[in-house]
């Protein structure tokens, strides 16, 4: 099992430009990492969504949600461009759903990316993320439960005055796990647990429970609570710590 969280997002470090653009809906609320608003193309086509590092920035995963794409006919792709012309870090990948998507590849490192999609119609994007993923030294234990199955469906029954059932209405409130850090090496904490937790204090992040065993198992997440809990040590060495997470997988 290899556990993967996607928040490293090389388009907060450097100047974007979006070959189409709605003017309402700006290229930049699409790494905001908010889901109540999103980028909007002018129209269909070719949308090349470049971006410019001042140095060469490392990526090795795409990850994206709150799309039109399937209904648009839309296919989606990262590229790097090293000098010689954009060379694909991904195929291309056309989604059938709306379910967050993180895919995976060999870490490439350049100053330009671009994000190439096309479609029949214009195109809104609510979360793009590429950078480097972090990966835990260890996955997910026995006692815990993978987003796919985490739904956390609020349920309220109708009763009539004499007691009869009238029904249930259903209330999504997306699903409800934890994030569980297992037994990390002292050292890996301190140098990669700091800057997601930064990060997770306010902003979102995807989650991916076991990229080798289920790689559709995506989520995208944010702390469920007042506060990050911090880690502690769980032996000599190693230290251990549970985040409660919400979010959305469709």
């Amino acid at each position: 099992m290899k556990t993967r969280i996607g928040y490293d997002n090389l388009l907060e470090k450097g100047v974007v430009a979006a070959s189409s653009q709605d003017a309402a809906n700006p290229v930049e609320n699409c790494f905001d990492w908010n889901t109540a608003d999103w980028f909007k193309s002018a129209a269909g086509g070719t949308i090349n969504l470049e971006l410019t590092l001042a140095t060469a920035g490392a990526a090795d995963y795409l990850a994206f949600y709150g799309h039109n794409l399937p209904s648009v006919a839309g296919t989606i792709k990262l590229q790097y461009d090293l000098g010689a012309g954009y060379v694909d870090a991904t195929a291309t990948i056309t989604p059938t759903d709306t379910k967050p998507v993180m895919v995976f590849f060999g870490s490439q490192s350049a100053t330009n990316w671009r994000v190439v999609i096309t479609a029949s119609a214009a195109i809104t994007l609510g979360v793009l993320s590429f950078g480097t993923a972090l990966v835990l030294p260890r996955g997910m234990y026995l006692g815990w439960t993978p987003p796919r199955l985490a739904r956390a469906t609020r349920l309220v029954n109708s009763v009539s005055e004499g007691g009869a059932f009238l029904g249930r209405s259903r209330i999504s409130t997306g699903v409800m796990t934890s994030l569980n850090l297992n037994n990390a090496p002292d050292a890996w904490v301190d140098a990669n647990w700091p800057a997601f937790v930064l990060h997770a204090e306010s902003k979102s992040f995807f989650f991916v429970p076991d990229a080798l065993g289920h790689p559709a198992d995506v989520a995208l997440c944010w702390v469920d609570g007042e506060q990050m809990p911090p880690p502690s040590h769980v032996h000599f060495g190693y230290m251990g710590a549970s985040i409660p997470i919400a979010g959305v997988i469709e």
